[in-house]
């Protein structure tokens, strides 16, 4: 079993270093580019602020400078993107809050063909695993990363993995 989970770890660790997923932030319009609405709404909002904050006897410099410096870090950290990194350990915990920000990457994301043939062809690969693959080859096409975990150790804790 440990072949298999070191053949999983390096394929995650392939789709970390060619998706860049390092957990690092770094600056990206894609934000911007599919939600083009909250940025406009979140503009009108604060030029009704102004509108409201000069048009009050009690509001004034200090509110107005509140208000800008609130929007501009806002629009900072809505350029921040972040690919956080694929690990092991997250396959099957849907109880973590890490799936909140992660997402359940390991339902949607494949193995690659030379992993799969890897796996089925190990010699400590176990049966059931072998053939469980081969079902699924048939039927879906294709192997994700739960697949093999779930064909693997099933329901074992994961301290057993």
């Amino acid at each position: 079993m440990n072949e298999i989970k070191q053949i999983l770890q390096r394929e995650i660790e392939i789709l970390n270093r060619t998706e860049q997923r390092d957990n690092k932030p770094r600056f990206s319009f894609n934000f911007l580019k599919t939600h083009p609405g909250l940025w406009l709404s979140m503009y009108i909002c604060y030029a009704l602020t102004v509108a409201l904050i000069f048009t009050t006897d009690f509001l004034g410099w200090p509110a107005f400078w509140g208000a800008t410096v609130f929007i501009l870090v806002m629009s900072v950290l809505m350029l921040l993107d972040i690919n956080p990194k694929y690990r092991f350990e997250d396959i099957d915990h849907l109880h973590d809050l890490r799936v909140c920000y992660y997402g359940e990457w390991y339902y949607v994301r494949t193995l690659s063909d030379a992993a799969v043939t890897e796996i089925l062809n190990h010699h400590a690969t176990p049966e059931n695993v072998k053939a469980g693959i081969s079902h699924l080859l048939s039927n879906k096409g294709n192997v994700d990363f739960y697949d093999v975990y779930s064909l693997t150790w099933g329901n074992a804790p994961a301290s057993r993995v």
